[in-house]
């Protein structure tokens, strides 16, 4: 039988970036793979992340929300820092008389400002009003509004509750509104700095320092070599500094290192 997949046998230069993977190129394809057929996760609840047009945004709101006042929020600051005056007075310009500032629903005053040192999130009240039928063309525009003002992602508050809903038309968890772009081929790339691990940074190893190997017998002092990269003690400005710090600490370079504190 022929095999599934055949691999080029090839001579090929060390790297520490190649693998069985890049060198043959199957890499490539599972890249492609992923990012077209595979479904995102939110990573703090573990659901699903969705995406709405805004056709299905008003009918899910319409079908939740029902003979309930909701408030209809469009985010425009989400856990960042700053005082934002010159952003609530732009958004009193804009005609908008409420602001939900960390939770709360607070009126756009002149000068208003928040403590600049402290994470904030801060929402846009684009409308308050009753779903129903007879509302379905102002919750049409408020919906496009907020949409529009929040950048594809809206918020909806029950009137008489704090539960708030996300809704976007990019992937979106549902609970928390934490947002992802949509998935590309470098985002599972390890030599991209959009898919590579933060910690090796995409090579798979990290560097640590092993204390053991250092101090491979802590029986002995600085002075006999107990710091192996250090050898033996040598007249020189080098061990002269660890003298003068040993000596800060209450110790002397011909101390055990196990009884050094």
């Amino acid at each position: 039988l022929s095999p599934v997949i055949s691999i080029e046998q090839k001579t090929v230069n060390r790297n520490p970036r190649s693998t069985v993977g890049t060198t043959t190129e199957i890499y490539d394809f599972l890249r492609l793979l992923y990012a077209r057929a595979g479904e995102a996760y939110s990573y703090l609840t573990g659901e699903k992340m969705v995406k709405y047009t805004e056709e299905q945004i008003l009918e899910l709101i319409l079908s939740r929300y029902v003979g309930k006042k909701i408030y209809i929020l469009a985010p425009v600051v989400r856990n960042r820092k700053g005082h934002y005056k010159e952003l609530f007075e732009q958004i009193r310009k804009k005609g908008y008389l409420n602001v939900r500032v960390d939770g709360e629903i607070r009126e756009i005053l002149p000068g208003m400002r928040v403590d600049r040192y402290k994470n904030h999130s801060i929402e846009i009240l684009v409308d308050k009003l009753a779903v129903s039928n007879k509302f379905a063309e102002q919750l049409k525009n408020s919906v496009r509004t907020g949409m529009k003002l929040g950048d594809g992602l809206i918020m909806i508050q029950e009137a008489d509750s704090s539960e708030v809903r996300h809704y976007s038309s990019q992937l979106m968890c549902p609970s928390t509104g934490l947002s992802y772009g949509e998935p590309a081929p470098h985002n599972f790339s390890f030599n991209s700095p959009f898919g590579a691990c933060p910690k090796c940074k995409g090579l798979g190893v990290i560097n640590q320092i092993d204390m053991n190997k250092i101090v491979p017998k802590p029986q002995l002092s600085i002075h006999a070599g107990g710091i192996a990269p250090l050898g033996k003690y040598k007249n020189s400005l080098f061990f002269w500094q660890i003298e003068a710090i040993c000596e800060k600490y209450g110790v002397t370079i011909k101390t055990p290192i196990k009884d050094i504190p």
